[in-house]
């Protein structure tokens, strides 16, 4: 099932339904000094990403049962594993399917036969981008201890100010930026320490959650001098874990106060269905552009501003998980975000 030559080789999971085709890969990536393990349908490969760490997939798309279209979906819509890329090799040669394959997550597509040395070519070229991105994000991580203890000085400082001397126009204006830094860093830390959490799925009483978040933004709308009408139907109880909900959450009401315009009304909603719960956020100010395209990966409305970045990539990958609809309108000054969770 494997064959290994170094202890710290790459990890390539080469995947295909037929065991001769299995053969005739490892053979050509030979003088790569590689990892190799195989896998012939898709729970091997479910199986197999869990107790590896890859640094490449080859993936067959005609498989039985769920073919390589889905894995790869699968996978790349699934945090932990969506930035290991794929190289599809496959004998469906029509550009139909390759561009489904690209549209699907695909990060590379190589038709049948296969030109041994453009194999070659094209596994270093994904694993050479790919050990840089890994070093990248270790640096990243790295750099978070760094990041988090000047930023928790200032916001213990501050809250200590404040106890003793009350606020000014200056302690708030300092404590708006540190609270729009600490997002911004746990959006970046959400994304690089994903792979590496399993925290449990819980109960949460959603509304003291949105209320307890509204708290925090609290300077945030005072400082644009923002009113949050808080709407709640009843009692309601989201189930899932709490990391993944503050996320939602926090980058909603962020993005809510800060494109509102300045003595403006933010509405939060949440609404209690027999089948699910709404979660909605409406505001007047920057009309969104392209609605269809904010969730989108990679997509800015706007690169000379912080937010609609990773953040809504991050709650994106999060709705998708737990099958949270999220939807949104914009449309003469007004922009409404909604995530139907369902009940579970």
């Amino acid at each position: 099932m494997m064959v290994l030559l170094e202890n710290d080789a790459p990890k390539v999971l080469i995947v295909d339904d037929k065991a001769e085709n299995l053969v005739v890969l490892i053979d050509m990536l030979s003088s790569l000094h590689l990892e190799i393990i195989v896998a012939s349908n898709a729970m091997e490969v479910y199986d197999r990403v869990k107790y590896y760490d890859f640094d490449l997939i080859l993936l067959d798309i005609v498989m039985p049962e769920i073919d390589g279209y889905e894995v790869c979906q699968t996978l790349k819509s699934n945090l932990k594993y969506k930035d290991i890329p794929i190289i599809f090799i496959s004998a469906l040669s029509g550009i139909e399917d390759k561009i489904k394959g690209f549209e699907l997550g695909g990060d590379d597509y190589i038709t049948k036969p296969i030109i041994p040395k453009e194999l070659i070519a094209r596994v270093n070229l994904h694993l050479q981008k790919n050990i840089i991105f890994k070093s990248l994000k270790n640096l990243l991580r790295k750099s978070y201890h760094e990041l988090y203890n000047p930023l928790a000085v200032i916001n213990t400082s501050l809250e200590m100010q404040t106890l003793k001397n009350g606020t000014n126009r200056h302690t708030d204006a300092i404590t708006v930026a540190s609270r729009t830094l600490q997002t911004v860093y746990d959006d970046l830390y959400y994304s690089i320490s994903v792979q590496k959490e399993e925290l449990e799925v819980v109960d949460i009483d959603f509304v003291k959650f949105i209320q307890k978040r509204i708290n925090y933004f609290f300077y945030f709308k005072e400082s644009k001098k923002i009113d949050i009408d808080f709407k709640i139907q009843d009692f309601s109880i989201i189930r899932m874990k709490e990391t993944d909900l503050l996320r939602i959450v926090d980058n909603t009401l962020s993005n809510a106060i800060k494109y509102a315009s300045q003595n403006s009304t933010v509405t939060i909603e949440v609404i209690n269905n027999s089948k699910d719960i709404v979660f909605r956020s409406r505001n007047r100010g920057s009309e969104i552009k392209n609605p269809e395209k904010i969730f989108n990966k990679g997509y800015r409305e706007d690169f000379n501003t912080i937010g609609m970045g990773i953040g809504l990539e991050i709650v994106a990958s999060i709705c998708h998980i737990y099958n949270i609809l999220a939807e949104v309108v914009s449309d003469k000054g007004e922009s409404c975000f909604k995530y139907t969770i369902p009940k579970r």
